[in-house]
């Protein structure tokens, strides 16, 4: 597709979903939303769950649970919030940093394009430098675009996650297996293995945010706060190229990116060589999060809840909404 074509649509994708949130009178170019059901039945992204199967249920078409009056109920796409970004300017790249979506493992891999020579003396390898002890922490860390010099020349890019996935990752990692909570006491919003008071107390808080924007923003904030609030994708999200971590190609698409940018052979296999591995941050297989992902796939009020709390991270980054058991 024509890059301009791209750009236009993005703008009307991101118009349609503001209008859908109610913020600007944009209806009439939004007839596609009518049709929702036949883009995701046709879409190629990826699903949830890939392994799982739903107990023998009557489902709930999740697409009209923020239609109409029930919008009101749902956490609204696009907020400010804070961003984390890094950057690579041998390479003339930012990269657009989002808890539980690949983090630490891209802030290693812009770290390691930072600087290669000084992080290969070092003796890291990505998955090895762990966030508390990177080698590049406030060498190519920013907060806003605006404080990256001549970003605007830049290439631009964030890696997003399909939203259940990403909260059931994120719950099964820190509350059930680091128990966070244990050393401090108000994370996992001090529900500690409880799903069903973690899903209530985050949709709280998110919603609160939404209403009165607070300062405050906390640990279990960071890791599960909508993917549409990050990057500054309110004012930016045209200039980003978006990567789904979940994708098919996903492998193929971040080193295609990278060699497009300039990144030499010895680099990528450098890189692709670490791919493959897991962050000790990483949930994949674990039964705890087996349990979790079947116990949020069969409770309608569960995933009713989480689908009210990501509902526009799905559309934004076209994955399909997973449809709701009904009791």
């Amino acid at each position: 597709m024509n890059r301009y074509l791209k750009l236009l649509f993005a703008i009307i994708f991101t118009a349609c979903i503001l209008a859908y949130s109610n913020l600007f009178q944009f209806h009439g170019y939004c007839s596609y939303v009518n049709s929702e059901k036949q883009i995701f039945e046709n879409s190629t992204s990826p699903e949830f769950p890939k392994n799982l199967k739903l107990r023998d249920k009557t489902l709930e078409n999740s697409l009209e649970i923020c239609r109409g009056d029930n919008l009101k109920e749902c956490i609204p796409p696009l907020m400010k919030y804070k961003q984390l970004y890094r950057t690579s300017r041998p390479n003339n790249l930012v990269a657009c940093v989002i808890e539980k979506t690949f983090s630490t493992f891209l802030t290693a891999i812009m770290c390691f394009l930072h600087d290669q020579k000084a992080f290969r003396e070092s003796n890291r390898t990505l998955e090895s430098d762990i966030y508390g002890e990177r080698l590049c922490k406030d060498k190519n860390e920013f907060t806003e675009l605006k404080k990256i010099e001549k970003w605007q020349k830049m290439s631009i890019f964030a890696v997003v996650r399909n939203p259940v996935d990403r909260f059931v990752s994120g719950f099964t990692d820190k509350c059930l297996r680091e128990k966070v909570w244990r050393k401090y006491k108000s994370r996992c919003a001090s529900c500690r293995t409880n799903l069903t008071c973690f899903v209530d107390k985050m949709y709280d808080r998110m919603m609160k945010f939404a209403k009165n924007p607070y300062k405050g923003i906390d640990f279990d904030d960071s890791h599960f706060f909508p993917q549409s609030w990050r990057c500054e994708f309110s004012s930016h999200l045209v200039k980003y190229q978006i990567l789904q971590l979940d994708g098919p190609n996903f492998t193929d698409q971040i080193l295609g990116l990278l060699e497009e940018r300039g990144v030499e052979s010895d680099g990528i296999q450098f890189i692709n060589a670490s791919l493959h591995y897991r962050t000790p941050h990483s949930t994949q297989d674990s039964v705890e999060r087996a349990t979790v992902e079947e116990t949020v796939l069969n409770s309608p009020y569960l995933l009713r809840k989480i689908l009210q709390m990501y509902y526009f991270d799905f559309l934004l980054f076209g994955y399909r909404l997973p449809d709701i058991p009904v009791v």
